[in-house]
């Protein structure tokens, strides 16, 4: 019988009965695989000295990723419209998945060229 747990702690009495072996080593390696990547996650940084890419709009400050993001969503929303003029609907299928591919690689896109270094 198999026992599906939310847990480690819950799991210990199952796994321990089991596999004593593997479940020894699992606790005990479990802390140094915690501590080798939380080490390198507090050593990185975030923004250059230059500072993120931003542009001034009416007096505030907008994040360059922002102006990305809406991009993409005009051209998913686009995207869909024009699929459904040329009634390609029926062709291609899974069109929300496609329609946000499409928005998606072209706001990575804009970003690239736009703000790329």
């Amino acid at each position: 019988m198999k026992v599906a747990a939310l847990s480690w702690r819950k799991a210990l009495p199952y796994l321990v009965a089991r596999h004593p072996y593997w479940a020894e080593h699992r606790i005990k390696r479990r802390p140094v695989s915690a501590g080798v990547l939380a080490l390198p996650l507090l050593s990185l940084c975030g923004c250059s000295e230059a500072g993120a890419p931003s542009f001034d709009l009416f007096g505030a400050f907008f994040p360059a990723w922002l102006l990305c993001a809406v991009l993409g969503i005009f051209v998913a929303f686009g995207a869909r419209i024009f699929f459904a003029a040329r009634n390609l609907t029926d062709v291609l299928p899974f069109q929300l998945p496609l329609c946000t591919s499409l928005g998606a690689i072209f706001a990575l896109l804009v970003w690239l060229i736009c703000f790329g270094r």
